[in-house]
């Protein structure tokens, strides 16, 4: 008797755990489903900004989903500050679960504008609630505020991205020009800001250096830019840009 005792005190403890039990358990690896199991959803939330910091996989990033949808009751009543703390969590919500939600908040948009591989499903409907309920339209954009939309600006329209200010984007040109899988008339139209006066001024006092800020945009210039360029800077001053990017190394190395 005293065995069987024993036995459903240990069953209960191994069917239940906290978030510092689960801090303890995973230390710098993300935390297994199994052990995901074990936590009621108020310890999915109070353990929300250890749990999405490390890449999850469909399974586990769903599983905290769910648990903070069932713990709030319906996504709508989520708030910003557990939204800005989803990081890889991010994975799990669908395109339509974006209706439910606002996205007016800067640190919340910021969580969303990490690149974490989303579908240009996903981005859109991010991109969809930006327009709608960001208190800023494009030409309003500061650096902030293109730091924190980030990848989501990979599905804007071209013309969206051309009333954004080219002294903003200017700031912001590093960062943009590191972005992948954006849609072509994105990073066309940062090019034309990339050569408008107010960004870097002329292209003719160009020098190396302003083509590895840019990035991946230098990529879209205008072809009279492209052909100039190649005059001043020689046919293959293009051809370093790919190794910053994939190589994240500093334009100067």
């Amino acid at each position: 008797m005293f065995a069987v005792i024993i036995f459903l005190l240990s069953a209960g403890n191994i069917s239940c755990m906290t978030c510092k039990e689960v801090v303890v358990v995973s230390k710098n690896t993300n935390v297994k489903l199994n052990e995901l199991e074990k936590l009621p959803p108020k310890e999915i939330v109070s353990c929300l900004s250890h749990l999405g910091r490390v890449k999850l996989n469909i399974s586990q990033a769903e599983f905290i989903w769910n648990s903070i949808i069932d713990f709030y009751k319906d996504i709508s009543n989520i708030p910003n500050e557990v939204l800005s703390l989803l990081n890889w969590v991010t994975i799990a919500i669908k395109p339509e679960d974006y209706q439910n939600l606002t996205l007016s908040n800067l640190d919340v948009i910021t969580n969303f504008g990490l690149d974490y591989g989303l579908s240009k499903e996903q981005l859109s409907a991010i991109a969809d609630r930006i327009r709608e309920d960001f208190p800023k339209q494009p030409e309003d954009y500061t650096f902030y505020d293109l730091t924190a939309l980030g990848q989501i600006l990979c599905v804007f329209e071209g013309d969206e991205i051309l009333r954004i200010h080219p002294k903003s984007y200017r700031e912001a040109a590093v960062l943009i020009g590191n972005f992948k899988n954006c849609n072509y008339d994105v990073f066309e139209g940062f090019a034309k800001l990339a050569v408008d006066k107010d960004a870097f001024g002329s292209p003719d006092n160009w020098k190396k250096d302003t083509i590895c800020i840019l990035g991946g945009v230098a990529k879209y210039f205008p072809e009279e830019v492209t052909l100039k360029l190649k005059d001043k800077l020689g046919n293959d001053f293009l051809k370093d840009i790919d190794k910053h990017i994939t190589q994240e190394e500093d334009c100067d190395d």
